[in-house]
């Protein structure tokens, strides 16, 4: 759902599922930050494995705490993850993490990814290469580092690598309305662009096919 009233917007798995709710109301849903989080979570407890396949109760390892083993449900050959039980919900239905939730995750984030790769191997570069990710806008200054780059949103870069910056737009906006100088740079930086069509790249189907399955571990531990 949106992020709006009712949207779980933070998931985090301790000793319990913890979670947050915009507008400190009862959860109606997920919004787009709370699915990044679950997804990366259960990668971490194993529950989600490479593949993006939420596996069932008889499949998790044996060291999987027993308060996540009684959250897996499974019927119709289908697994999925309880994150609210009926009673705390809004609409008193229970809300699950679905498979077909995980699969349309893999697909945004291994499109974002798949043109991050051929962008960089255009460039001549590693993501070691990169001194700074900027992530902008509302829905990217909600974004938890760790858990984007869990799932292959975000390059494995370190922590402090990865900067939020804001409303972007709004702030190149009023530099240029205000400043001569900063006008003519954004109009340097305009013409030394280069558009890059994916679709029309002999490499994006295959990078695509592989930036799907998720990354195997998690990097440095970022401070959210």
């Amino acid at each position: 759902m949106r992020a709006t009233a009712g949207a779980i917007e933070k998931i985090v798995i301790q000793d319990d599922v913890f979670f947050n709710v915009i507008g400190n109301s009862d959860p109606v849903g997920l919004c787009g930050t709370a699915l990044i989080d679950t997804v990366a979570e259960l990668l971490r407890f194993g529950i989600i494995d490479e593949t993006g396949r939420i596996l069932p109760e008889n499949e998790v390892a044996g060291d999987i705490p027993r308060f996540l083993r009684a959250r897996l449900i499974s019927s119709d050959g289908e697994t999925r993850f309880l994150l609210v039980e009926a009673k705390d919900s809004a609409s008193k239905e229970p809300i699950y993490l679905w498979q077909k939730d995980v699969r349309e995750l893999q697909l945004a984030a291994g499109a974002i990814r798949a043109g991050i790769n051929i962008l960089l191997r255009r460039a001549g570069l590693t993501p070691g290469d990169l001194h700074q990710v900027l992530l902008a806008g509302a829905f990217g200054n909600f974004i938890r580092r760790n858990n984007a780059r869990r799932i292959g949103l975000l390059p494995q870069i370190p922590c402090d690598h990865i900067r939020f910056i804001g409303n972007a737009a709004s702030l190149g906006a009023k530099l240029a309305l205000l400043s001569v100088h900063e006008r003519k740079l954004a109009q340097e930086l305009g013409e030394k662009a280069e558009h890059i069509d994916l679709s029309l790249d002999a490499e994006f189907q295959a990078e695509f096919g592989t930036a799907m399955i998720f990354p195997g571990q998690d990097m440095d531990v970022c401070q959210e």
